[in-house]
């Protein structure tokens, strides 16, 4: 694990540079939503950002806006031509919004409960527990018990408890206040890029109609997985895997077979 300059958005690297570049975006607070996929992409070059409210960037509220423009001086220093990006719930907002912003840039994109029609009574209702949850985020032992309860390492576990400890009200209050509005980003349906969304048949039924809306895009694949619930990507992630190698294997065969593109053989 190497972190990025300190000019920069600091960021973690697992894997090897010269293999394909896999940009994960976690979910709000949780700098570790992807252990499970460290190891089981170690043959990609993985790189993490510390994003908003999260990691080395706990204290900051997040705006989305400024969280692109970082990413996007992030991949200008990464220095490749074309890389995948996967979120995960915020980290898929940002996902979703790079892509529109930058879409040259990618070869395919995942979005992982990425909850992008919000109606204004839930995000009321959200932003109204911001002192609540940023008061429960706080508490080591509480951060403890949901870090082993997502299979966190212990040294992952240490960390979240100490950048948890940075995360203001404010900067819980901001994970909701800038919610995407997929109605919004009109760049999304002429994207042709390859994109999969996936969410999981125990959330939310706005996370489901979200799914629906993605998939209005002919080039977006969309899956439902039985027995999930919002967390699947550290509690399902045996299942989660194989969608993943067979989509990404799928989507880097054709690429090139059509210009050669960012090929890499994966293995299922």
């Amino acid at each position: 694990m190497v972190n990025g300059e300190d000019e920069m958005l600091v960021f973690d690297e697992y894997g090897n540079w010269e293999n394909p570049t896999l940009l994960l975006l976690h979910g709000a607070g949780v700098l570790d939503t992807f252990s499970a996929q460290y190891e089981a992409f170690n043959d990609y070059h993985l790189v993490v950002p510390h994003l908003s409210g999260a990691g080395e960037s706990a204290h900051l509220p997040y705006e989305p806006k400024q969280m692109v423009a970082e990413l996007i001086a992030l991949m200008d220093h990464l220095s490749k031509e074309k890389i995948g990006v996967m979120g995960h719930s915020l980290g898929a907002q940002l996902a979703l919004l790079l892509v529109t912003t930058c879409p040259e840039r990618f070869a395919f994109a995942i979005f992982l409960s990425a909850w992008v029609n919000p109606s204004a009574w839930r995000v009321k209702m959200y932003e109204s527990v911001a002192p609540l949850g940023a008061k429960w985020l706080h508490l080591k032992w509480a951060i403890r018990l949901q870090g082993t309860y997502w299979h966190l390492t212990q040294q992952q576990i240490a960390y979240m408890c100490k950048y948890s400890q940075h995360i203001t009200p404010a900067v819980y209050r901001s994970f909701f206040q800038h919610t995407v509005v997929l109605a919004d980003l009109l760049e999304y349906d002429t994207l042709s890029l390859p994109m999969l969304a996936i969410c999981g048949d125990q959330e939310i039924r706005a996370m489901k109609e979200s799914l629906r809306l993605l998939a209005k895009n002919p080039y977006c694949q969309t899956i439902i997985l039985k027995r999930a619930g919002h967390d699947f990507v550290m509690k399902k992630a045996t299942e989660l895997h194989p969608v993943l190698r067979t989509f990404i294997s799928a989507t880097m065969q054709g690429q090139e077979a059509s210009k050669g593109g960012w090929s890499h053989e994966a293995t299922l």
